[in-house]
């Protein structure tokens, strides 16, 4: 009976732990907010927005910054394939070099994957971190170069 039990729950374990989790629609807007003190942003900050194209591709911009006292930040705009609720992004001139990004229903995990831990993926060194970005709309944003928007005005 005891030998029936445990293989009914490595069995449930193995269905489970194999599974191909259910499509998340990326679409919407995620925010990385960084510690205000002294007012001076300390730690990491930035937006991605994102806008699902068709099952298997999206349109995306991001911006990041490594806060007080540099301030040094990176963004990009691209369109890439969505595979298994992710998009990986591989530079052209780094091919040691892929962030990877991870859509849940209420966030988005980025992570930096590399043989050269100087390459810094085309961002200035500091500026990319292992970071969560939480979802603050599920509406269609609007895609475009956000290291641009500080400049207009």
């Amino acid at each position: 009976m005891r030998s029936l039990f445990l293989f009914l729950a490595i069995s449930a374990y193995v269905h489970f732990a194999h599974e191909v989790p259910a499509f998340i629609d990326p679409t919407g807007t995620y925010i990385l907010k960084g510690d205000i003190k002294k007012n001076n942003i300390k730690g990491h900050f930035g937006e991605l927005r994102v806008r699902l194209l068709d099952s298997q591709t999206v349109a995306f911009c991001f911006y990041i910054n490594d806060g007080y006292p540099d301030y040094a930040s990176g963004a990009m705009v691209d369109t890439l394939k969505y595979v298994d609720n992710r998009i990986i992004y591989k530079p052209a001139g780094d091919s040691g070099c892929s962030l990877f990004l991870y859509f849940h229903l209420n966030n988005v995990e980025l992570m930096e994957v590399y043989s050269d831990p100087h390459s810094g993926c085309g961002f200035a060194p500091g500026v990319l971190t292992p970071a969560v970005f939480v979802k603050k709309s599920a509406e269609i944003p609007v895609i475009q170069d956000l290291s641009r928007r500080e400049q207009a005005g």
